[in-house]
């Protein structure tokens, strides 16, 4: 591996005498975009001279994995004060989260470092839209992917804008309420669900008292669920989402759904009568928030049993929630698409579940797949998509992936 070969991938390294030689994927922000082609040497030549090479004795770590180069079958090697990283699809694409690929016309080929792609932002019947690595240029904010053939094109922000105009207000998706205000206490048709504290409303200089927001979600014959959300607009590092509280209205009665203190994306009723009640994931300042992701099943007799809970999962992820052009996350029978990254939820270690599932109604449970990378959108038809690194787009129902190379997307008009 040359230096430029490290930076085409997008892989960075170093090394010093105290920590070894660290290989780490490249996560600056924004990501480095390849906009050329990178020059190698593919003669098939081959050089006969035989050499001597020893096992490398330093410390080596792969994106914070340490590597026991003794034991390793296919080991780090050393030779003339170069250290030699043999391309083993443990390091390339267990840790480096490289794509490899061979084929007859080009023999053997190394993905990694293509940034232009960044997530699905939705779809409608004969398209999915992607978010781009393309600041600059305000023409190309916006991918869209033909379904039927793969073909790209670009479309700028305002594009965007309406077509998320176009999918607002899901009817599971709540709707927002005044709640009647006596003292402290707020009420929904005269039942008492949450006495606010000093905290609640408090002015904070400039910022003022947190800002009160109330959503009403129809939970069909279980009644109705309020989620009240207080958020104090002071300047933070990271997303603020304050604090939520829910409520389920039934049979005259509030009941505080105390496994939900965080937004909920969507209340769907089912056939046979239960209610999912499902929250996304949460972006945080690195990443995701551990645990945010919940899903809950609200039961005919009115009891909320939570699926995190059940397959003890620290993150239960609804695919089709956060997909406004989908009308109905659930299949007919009320069954969903989940993706568990298999984090326990006692102890957040790994515990072997990651994966594709389908969770019915009586949650009975169908692992679809145990391979997990990349973000899984279900769209509009209920089909699924998956956007993996490097440009690369898989249709899961059809096994077709397809992958485009940065430069290729940068010189597209």
């Amino acid at each position: 591996m040359t230096w430029n070969n490290f930076q085409s991938l997008g892989i960075k390294y170093s090394w010093s005498e105290t920590e070894g030689l660290l290989i780490w994927t490249n996560k600056d922000i924004p990501p480095p975009i390849q906009s050329s082609p990178i020059v190698q040497d593919l003669t098939n030549k081959r050089n006969l001279g035989s050499y001597t090479a020893s096992l490398t004795t330093d410390t080596i770590s792969i994106n914070n994995t340490t590597i026991n180069n003794s034991t390793e079958p296919y080991p780090f090697l050393t030779y003339h004060d170069v250290t030699y990283m043999p391309l083993t699809w443990r390091f390339v694409h267990d840790l480096l989260h490289l794509d490899i690929k061979y084929s007859d016309a080009n023999g053997l080929s190394l993905i990694g470092g293509q940034n232009i792609m960044y997530t699905i932002i939705g779809d409608d019947d004969s398209a999915l839209y992607l978010n781009t690595a393309q600041y600059s240029d305000p023409a190309k904010a916006i991918l869209r992917m033909d379904k039927s053939n793969y073909q790209l094109s670009w479309e700028s922000q305002s594009d965007t804008d309406n077509l998320i105009q176009a999918n607002a207000n899901h009817p599971f998706g709540g709707k927002p309420i005044q709640l009647q205000r006596v003292g402290r206490d707020l009420l929904f048709n005269n039942i008492k669900l949450y006495s606010l504290t000093d905290e609640d409303v408090m002015e904070m200089g400039s910022w003022g008292a947190p800002v009160q927001t109330f959503t009403k979600f129809d939970a069909g014959d279980q009644g109705v669920i309020i989620s009240i959300n207080l958020t104090l607009q002071v300047a933070a590092i990271g997303p603020n989402y304050g604090r939520t509280f829910n409520f389920l209205i039934r049979n005259g009665l509030a009941t505080e759904l105390e496994f939900f203190h965080q937004k909920i994306d969507r209340v769907i009723p089912n056939p046979d009568g239960s209610v999912w009640i499902a929250s996304d994931i949460l972006p945080s300042r690195y990443g995701f928030m551990a645990g945010s992701a919940r899903l809950g099943l609200l039961d005919q007799e009115g009891h909320v049993r939570m699926i995190n809970d059940q397959l003890h999962e620290s993150d239960v992820i609804t695919l089709g929630i956060s997909n406004p052009a989908l009308p109905n996350p659930a299949d007919k029978d009320g069954s969903l698409y989940i993706i568990l990254n298999g984090i326990s939820q006692q102890d957040f270690k790994e515990q072997g579940t990651a994966g594709l599932y389908m969770l019915n109604t009586n949650l009975q449970t169908e692992r679809l797949s145990d391979h997990l990378f990349g973000q899984y959108y279900l769209d509009n038809q209920r089909h699924i998509f998956i956007k993996h690194p490097n440009n690369t787009i898989e249709n899961y129902v059809t096994g077709e992936v397809r992958t485009w190379f940065d430069y290729e997307l940068a010189q597209m008009k």
